[in-house]
């Protein structure tokens, strides 16, 4: 008989080692559970919905099956969501999602808003006003799931238009005591100096930055930027990029990106998160014991 690998976590004196052994910083957590600080978006598991691959057969999943998944196979009780696997945001189906969170016990850290063809700093032809909006219904729905953060994206174009855009969509997450979130996304926020000075013109009220280990040109040191947006950041995907055939990361150095968050001041969760182009023929949930080791 397998025991649930929720119950185990909550019971056994040995889960902190078992998870937190060998390169692991939290290990010395003085928070009683270290799974506290650890978070996992179902970005990770896009192969297995539909809506992100239109080939997915067999073992499907849905976000009404995340909460109790993420539980009993990762002893993760802290999910994230990506906008991309909503079946609806209709009241009905936000009721049905909510519902599989609290019978979980689950809490959900965040939704990754993305607006495809619509930018929140491109002010032309009205377009940063239409992701503004857009955005705005994404925070409802983190409003209604009790979600604690909505990330949104893109700024690509004016940082102006994206500091203004900014502005607007955090006063009106503060109404809903939603904490909004600029992500380094391939765009204006993956320069460092730029994503800081967001945060600086902003400022802290119901707004942080979320830092991606991923998501940096080869242009930019990707330690050097995480050190600079560190003090600012309320939430990290620690994305991982690049696996070798033994399942030994080859991206950057994974390690090195959670010891840069650690003494940059972060006490906050750190979203596992895993991205390649394309949908690799990957054992996820072996990729997903991976990071929390290394987390």
């Amino acid at each position: 008989m397998h025991m649930k690998r929720r119950h185990f976590l909550r019971t056994s004196g040995m889960a902190s080692g078992a998870l937190l052994a060998g390169s692991s910083l939290l290990r010395s957590c003085s928070a009683p559970d270290p799974m506290q600080r650890i978070g996992l978006t179902t970005v990770v598991f896009r192969k297995r919905f539909p809506s992100t691959n239109p080939d997915a057969r067999g073992n499907l999943l849905s976000l009404e099956m995340i909460p109790e998944y993420f539980q009993d196979r990762f002893g993760i009780y802290q999910p994230e969501f990506w906008s991309e696997h909503f079946e609806s945001i209709e009241p009905s189906y936000l009721k049905d999602l909510k519902k599989a969170l609290d019978k979980a016990h689950a809490e959900l850290i965040n939704i990754q808003a993305d607006t495809p063809g619509k930018d929140m700093s491109d002010p032309e032809n009205g377009n940063s006003k239409l992701a503004v909006e857009e955005i705005k219904e994404w925070i409802d729905v983190g409003a209604f799931l009790g979600a604690k953060m909505v990330r949104g994206s893109f700024m690509r174009h004016s940082l102006e238009e994206g500091i203004r855009s900014t502005k607007l969509l955090t006063e009106y997450a503060a109404g809903k005591g939603v904490t909004f979130l600029s992500e380094n996304h391939f765009d204006l926020m993956s320069e460092p100096e730029k994503h800081v000075k967001v945060a600086e013109e902003v400022g802290r009220n119901y707004f942080g930055l979320l830092a991606d280990f991923g998501n940096y040109p080869e242009s930019t040191d990707r330690y050097e930027a995480l050190k600079m947006i560190a003090p600012y950041t309320l939430l990290v995907s620690a994305k991982t990029h690049g696996f070798d055939e033994n399942y030994v990361h080859t991206g950057f150095d994974f390690d090195r990106c959670v010891r840069i968050m650690e003494e940059g001041g972060f006490t906050g969760v750190y979203s596992l998160e895993q991205w390649e182009d394309g949908l690799p023929d990957y054992d996820y949930e072996r990729i997903v014991d991976w990071m929390i080791e290394h987390v």
